[in-house]
């Protein structure tokens, strides 16, 4: 299986575009593919009030809401297509498949010409020393042959934090949905990382006699 760590090598079918992630707090994410203008979008994080992140168009916090991740310490996290402030806004579950492992995710999001609600899995293809996430690969759970978008976590040196590819023709809504369930992925990662320091930290300040 093609690893989804280099642009050019990939297990997805036709054209795609490309997004990468700069930053840690919050992240600058630019998008390019084949036929449109290169974009930009801004997952702002919260500490108080509202929603963990917030993903804007643009390149700052002031762009348009364009969706929103909860992050929860216990049960499944959740993404919100769309301004979460507007009426009658859904939150989608991002539901870990084991709670042994952080290796598959799935979510649920209607699609194609009769809004038929279809499974997504986002899948572990390869684990990565310091990258508790790993890459993942995104598949419709009715064709999990079929790759619709790769996740892949940047070298250490890397100015960037990760890169995702993602099949050109998905369409606009369900294009959002892949890009808010793995920003809520890529945080999910982070704060696990950061819990299991300060647990490691706060083991050792405890020891010794």
């Amino acid at each position: 299986m093609p690893s989804p760590s280099s642009k050019y090598d990939t297990s997805i079918v036709g054209p795609l575009k490309l997004l990468t992630f700069f930053g840690n707090k919050s992240l600058d994410i630019s998008e390019n593919g084949p036929g449109k203008a290169r974009a930009s979008y801004y997952a702002k994080k919260h500490t108080f009030g509202g929603p963990s992140i917030t993903l804007h168009a643009g390149n700052t916090k002031a762009g348009p809401v364009l969706g929103a991740v909860e992050l929860h310490s216990w049960g499944s996290d959740e993404v919100c297509l769309g301004n979460p402030g507007s009426v009658n806004k859904a939150w989608v579950s991002i539901n870990r498949g084991s709670i042994w492992t952080h290796s598959e995710y799935s979510f649920e999001f209607p699609c194609g010409p009769n809004q038929e609600r279809t499974t997504f899995i986002w899948r572990r293809v390869k684990t990565r020393t310091f990258r508790p996430m790993g890459d993942m690969e995104l598949v419709a759970a009715v064709r999990p042959d079929e790759v619709l978008a790769e996740y892949a976590c940047s070298g250490m040196m890397s100015a960037s934090q990760a890169v995702v590819k993602v099949r050109g023709e998905l369409g606009q809504e369900l294009d959002m949905m892949v890009l808010l369930t793995i920003v809520a992925l890529h945080y999910s990662a982070q704060r696990r990382t950061r819990n299991a320091a300060a647990g490691a930290g706060s083991g050792a300040a405890g020891g010794g006699c």
